[in-house]
């Protein structure tokens, strides 16, 4: 325990996994809230100030398992390791071999295989906020500076780049914003920033001269919110993950515009990363684009979707690829069986460049080296396209390291052996040795047995004792004098000897050495592989886009997609659109759809009935754009797209009733949101606008949304809505149009066609939807009757605008509504009284039906009076 409580205190905010032979035990509150965390049983063991010491453990075999669970759920963990092997009468020797948090994990077990894991360092300043996202195993450092009071443009960025923790100061701003950032499901972590420790700022300065270039250096230092979210960075790391410091060689600085902005709002409602029902990737965006051949090709699809493109020379370069690649499908299938072999071989130089990969690791690369040329020759025949030419430019030439690794790594997992038989001569002699020693004992176990006529005695080995010899209890006389005892059993006896004394020491000795020499071998090797780490990376990186690149074409082989156009016009001519998801999840045939937007007709309002595919619609529209500036091919017969600088969506409701936000509030922040950051470049997708809220009310925001829009903005938008009266909105601006979702009513119910088309809906149909649901028919029945007396109502109120031409000459469809409305609800409180007064009338008729069943020879005094006072009292109401 005073082991224990030394290295405890070097790690005060982190859990302490302390080995202690098989098992990982936690003490104190690390054991209660572990025990709690994960399940598992506490109980106590010894003392400390007189008190029980609480306990749990987690056995050696399974911590990874146990690891995983902990960081994710938001632990950060210490884990100490014994140092050596255990000896009788000796404390073990032990120290914390590694710190793990969430964004600073590199084991492969610890990470999921298709997400980056990234660090985020965020400095809140009065002036402008500070944005670092770092990812360890790829050594890349990403930057942005926002202005103050950017929430939603913060809450964006996150959603690029999904980091596994927060970094906060320890100051007042940090505090304000640990409540947002753990709200939106974030790890954060806090680290006080002490600046005027001299000392302390200019080890972080040196560090910054070492890696980074002179610009790098003159923008940081102009920036003090951006180098001091860099200083936090700084000194996490150097606590926590040293080793990666070093291998930050570049800064990229970047404006959030520089790629399609999608908010959370967007990239929720179009279900890109994940879906909405479980918050998987099931059916989403994401698990239709991702048919990479290896983990490292799926992050790069993923980081694509969250980060499209917006200039049009780096989106046209990624699709000559792709066309490449479907119109020589030969190539495709023959670089994917490749990639399979050669695997993710980014994290597994991550890992060799941060000093933890595995013996495994390096058999990885090993065969990763011997298909790379193969993959660099295929390539070759194509250094026409621009892109393959650049990815080539950085698949090195590794044939030395290649040579030396092949020569050296033992990957016969026969043996437990980490460097080849071969590589080194005095390896080799010692491994001799001891094989040797092997015959080298029967041979004298055999000798020792004629000598002393002893015909059971055995020579064995154990971790404690080394050799022995054992003598059974019948045979101990014959026992000769050189034998000396070394341990008395039940049946039995050992001895030791001069000879097999000698001969241990020479296979221990050996034995030592192997392990010695074997380690320096593999340190040298690890040293030799690590100075090519900087083209290494460069290779995985390429390998990375050449599988994303493989993984569009397959998607565009396989579904028939198109390759799209582009114009500088901000124009969107879809000539029958698909929905990329719901096509291949639904099991009957999808029907496309047209679009066309552009500035004579920019603004589309969408009625028809629910059910009807209007939303199907909005979002494919959305999704085939991303697609499109993510380079990909897309679903549809022909396509000539605006490069678009954003996309908007509002669609579907949510409240944040933790937040004390109502479904309305929250579509009206969204709503707003659109329309402090939308531009004439911009898609914006509007489902349902206004319906959180009274009829008028509602219809009044949608139509001054809608006309913001259209008159204010100029974006390209797709507007559906239960608001049939917004189509009048046609004939009064020129770019305004209405089309409907077409359905046909049948003797069966109604049949939804999924065709979108110029006109205005019929209906909504919502009776006729209630009945696809199975609404009890009673509901249904009573539903229609309502519905036809309000129909009557309305269509009064329409020949009465007619036919009163002085008291209704100057109405307006929203006049008439709010007669009609007035109308309901007279009718509404006479028919809650008719309602009210037929609830009376059967419980009358039931009390009469009551009193006819009655035997009254049999009713006792006190029940006859209950009876008459009950009747009473409701004949009373």
């Amino acid at each position: 325990m005073k082991q224990y409580f030394e290295i405890r205190e070097q790690y005060p905010d982190a859990v302490l996994l302390f080995q202690v032979g098989d098992f990982y035990e936690l003490f104190f509150d690390d054991a209660k809230k572990v025990s709690a965390f994960l399940g598992i049983v506490l109980t106590k063991r010894g003392s400390h100030n007189g008190d029980p010491i609480p306990l749990c453990g987690v056995p050696l075999h399974a911590i990874d398992h146990y690891i995983t669970k902990l960081v994710k759920g938001g632990f950060k963990l210490a884990i100490c390791d014994q140092l050596e092997e255990a000896q009788p009468g000796k404390v073990v020797q032990r120290g914390v071999t590694k710190v793990l948090t969430p964004g600073t994990l590199t084991d492969s077990n610890l990470l999921d295989e298709k997400s980056a894991s990234y660090l985020f360092s965020f400095f809140p300043m009065e002036d402008t906020w500070g944005l670092l996202f770092g990812e360890l195993l790829t050594a890349q450092l990403f930057a942005t500076v926002l202005p103050k009071k950017s929430e939603k443009l913060l809450e964006s960025e996150l959603v690029r780049f999904f980091p596994d923790e927060i970094l906060l100061p320890q100051n007042k701003l940090g505090k304000t914003f640990q409540s947002t950032f753990k709200k939106l499901g974030y790890f954060t972590t806090f680290q006080d920033l002490d600046l005027s420790h001299r000392e302390y700022t200019q080890g972080i300065d040196r560090w910054m001269s070492r890696q980074f270039n002179p610009k790098t250096l003159d923008i940081l230092s102009g920036n003090n919110s951006l180098l001091y979210s860099l200083y936090n960075f700084y000194k996490y790391l150097n606590k926590n993950q040293f080793g990666a410091l070093e291998h930050f060689r570049a800064l990229h600085f970047y404006e959030p515009d520089d790629f399609l902005l999608l908010d959370p709002a967007t990239q929720k409602n179009l279900e890109l990363i994940k879906n909405n029902q479980e918050g998987s990737r099931k059916n989403t965006l994401f698990s239709l684009m991702d048919k990479a051949a290896t983990s490292m090709g799926s992050r790069m699809v993923k980081k694509w979707i969250c980060r499209p493109l917006i200039k049009k020379e780096a989106i046209e370069q990624r699709l000559d690829v792709v066309e490449k690649l479907v119109d020589d499908i030969s190539l495709h299938q023959k670089i994917r069986e490749l990639l399979i072999q050669i695997g993710d071989i980014e994290r597994i130089i991550g890992r060799m460049a941060l000093q933890r990969a595995t013996l495994t690791d390096y058999i990885y690369l090993t065969k990763a080296f011997e298909i790379i040329p193969e993959v660099k020759q295929l390539l070759a025949n194509h250094d026409d396209i621009v892109l393959l030419r650049v990815i080539i430019s950085y698949m090195g030439d590794f044939t030395k390291i290649y040579q030396l690794l092949l020569a050296a790594i033992n990957d016969d997992t026969s043996k437990d052996w980490i460097i080849k038989t071969g590589f080194n001569q005095k390896l080799d002699e010692l491994r001799e040795l001891v094989f040797n020693s092997n015959t080298k004992i029967l041979e004298l176990e055999q000798k020792e047995k004629v000598s002393t006529g002893i015909n059971s005695l055995k020579i064995a080995y154990n971790k404690v004792h080394g050799y022995y010899v054992e003598v059974t209890k019948p045979n101990l006389h014959l026992v000769p004098e050189y034998y000396i005892r070394q341990q008395t059993l039940v049946n039995r006896e050992r001895f030791i000897f001069a000879e097999l004394k000698d001969l241990q020491q020479e296979i221990v000795e050996a034995t030592v050495q192997i392990d010695r020499v074997e380690k320096e071998l593999f340190d040298r090797l690890k040293h030799d592989v690590y100075q090519y780490v900087s083209e290494l990376r460069k290779l995985a990186h390429a390998l990375a886009h050449l599988d994303a690149l493989l993984s569009f074409s397959h998607i565009a082989y396989d579904y028939e997609y198109i390759r799209p156009q582009f114009n500088e016009k901000s124009e969107i001519h879809i000539s029958q659109g698909r929905h990329p998801v719901v096509e291949i999840t639904e099991n009957s045939n999808f029907i496309p759809n047209d679009t066309s937007l552009h500035d004579g007709h920019s603004l589309l309002i969408i009625t028809g009935p629910n059910m009807g595919g209007k939303s199907t619609y909005l979002r494919q529209v959305a999704l085939i754009s991303i697609m499109a500036q993510c380079g990909s091919f897309i679903p549809a017969k022909n396509a000539n797209l605006a490069l678009l600088d954003r996309v908007f969506t509002r669609i579907g409701s949510g409240d944040n009733l933790a937040g004390g936000k109502s479904t309305f509030l929250v579509e009206m922040e969204e709503t707003a949101l659109i329309c402090k950051q939308a531009t004439n470049k911009s898609l914006v997708i509007l489902d349902e606008v206004g319906r959180g809220t009274s009829t008028f009310d509602g219809f009044a925001i949608a139509q001054a949304v809608v006309e913001h829009i259209y008159a204010k903005i100029g974006a390209k938008c797709l507007f559906a809505t239960h608001y049939h009266e917004l189509t009048v909105l046609k004939d009064k601006f020129p770019g305004i149009d209405s089309y409907y979702a077409s359905s046909k009513k049948t003797s069966g119910g109604i049949l939804f066609l999924y065709k979108i088309i110029q006109g205005v809906a019929d209906g909504s149909f919502g009776i006729e939807v209630a009945k696809l649901a199975e609404l009890p028919k009673c509901l249904i029945d009573r539903a229609t009757t309502v519905l036809k007396g309000l129909e009557c109502e309305k269509s009064s109120i329409g020949s009465l605008k007619h036919s009163k031409g002085n008291q209704y000459s100057g109405a307006t469809s929203v006049d008439c509504d709010q007669k009609y409305e007035q109308i309901m609800q007279e009718n509404n409180g006479l028919l809650g009284k008719l309602d009210n007064l037929s609830e009376k009338l059967k419980i009358s008729e039931n009390k009469l039906k009551m009193l006819q069943e009655i035997d009254y020879n049999e009713l006792s005094p006190k029940q006859a009076f209950d009876l008459l006072w009950d009747m009473k009292e409701k004949l009373l109401e």
